[in-house]
């Protein structure tokens, strides 16, 4: 936990009986989950910042039924073995975090999100598979990162917003960045049942301070046959408020076939 400071002075944060304090006094208590709130109350803008329990609920039910394993799978073969800390930015319910732990046995994994509920989940996952032990999570904003400078070997950011200064302040001088972002088809034939005109996804802009390195592509085709997974689906995308009850009984009650598609961006900083 050597990469962890305090979110209202920047100095270092270390243990205690507690939980983590700095010189200053600064306490913050380990939650009984496992997780540390780094998010002072002045920092919110919102009572409850972040995505709402029920999103999360779903997509945890979703990503743990194996949907997104061919993600994680490519995910977890990019992480260099020699990474001392790594650092995954949005973390929500831990469903990758987790799997970073798991490639990366040798090295501290760090995930941070604004939505308590989600950390929660995640902290409490991370405990019951035994990786509490080089396993840190924060509920914590990713435009005020409680991380030492230069002190983060990789940072993964999947479908999470970020702050480019923030990034390369914490990223080492040889750090990777790795951005994953919805795919031109990716959930197209909903997205076509949703919308009138369909938008292609916006183009990730490189963050300022990293070049492009490489960009690989996942797809796989989609086949979602249990009504309550379509259901999970549903509730965890941004797609849920747009649809009438009428079309979101119908994308329940009825065999579900898509394709996913993910883009991965890689980053060296310069």
């Amino acid at each position: 936990m050597n990469a962890l400071s305090c979110p209202l002075c920047r100095l270092p944060l270390t243990l205690n009986t507690q939980g983590v304090a700095c010189e200053r006094g600064h306490q913050f208590d380990r939650a009984k989950e496992g997780y540390f709130n780094l998010l002072p109350v002045q920092y919110k803008h919102s009572l409850q910042p972040g995505d709402a329990k029920q999103q999360l609920d779903a997509r945890r039910q979703f990503l743990q039924a194996g949907f997104f394993a061919p993600l994680k799978s490519q995910l977890q073969k990019l992480l260099p073995d020699t990474a001392k800390n790594l650092l995954d930015i949005g973390c929500g319910e831990g469903y990758f975090t987790n799997s970073f732990a798991e490639a990366l046995p040798e090295a501290h994994i760090y995930g941070v999100d604004i939505a308590k509920p989600g950390v929660r989940l995640a902290a409490k996952a991370a405990g019951a598979k035994g990786l509490g032990g080089h396993l840190t999570y924060a509920v914590a904003s990713s435009f005020d990162l409680p991380l030492a400078d230069g002190s983060i070997d990789v940072i993964t950011r999947i479908y999470a917003p970020s702050k480019d200064a923030e990034l390369c302040r914490v990223m080492g001088t040889a750090g990777l960045l790795v951005i994953v972002a919805p795919g031109e088809q990716h959930l197209l034939g909903l997205r076509r049942r949703i919308y009138r005109e369909v938008r292609p996804h916006q183009q990730t802009p490189v963050p300022e301070g990293f070049r492009l390195a490489d960009e690989q592509r996942v797809t796989a085709d989609l086949v979602i046959e249990q009504p309550a997974m379509r259901a999970a689906l549903l509730a965890m995308t941004p797609f849920v408020w747009r649809i009438n009850q009428q079309l979101k009984a119908d994308l329940i009650d009825n065999l579900f076939e898509d394709r996913l598609d993910f883009s991965i961006l890689i980053y060296n900083k310069i």
